[in-house]
């Protein structure tokens, strides 16, 4: 099983909770936004580039090699 991090409204309210617990047990000293803290901007940049990495692999995993003079570039046809 793969640990994905996922701020959903239940775990955003469970990490609530726990922020709670602690802050109320003297565990943290001051109070903070659980919701600020989690800063979900980067956690959807981060999914975004691993798509688009997946994508680009999966899309060209097909595709047969390239020949030396397709890699030259110095050639053109047409």
């Amino acid at each position: 099983m793969d640990l994905v991090p996922n701020l959903s409204p239940q775990n955003m309210v469970s990490i609530e909770i726990g922020k709670d617990f602690m802050l109320s047990h003297g565990y943290i000293k001051r109070d903070f936004d659980v919701r600020e803290w989690a800063a979900p901007k980067f956690l959807e940049e981060a999914s975004k580039q691993l798509l688009e990495e997946e994508w680009t692999m999966r899309s060209t995993a097909k595709l047969p090699e390239p020949t030396k003079l397709e890699t030259t570039g110095h050639m053109r046809l047409g």
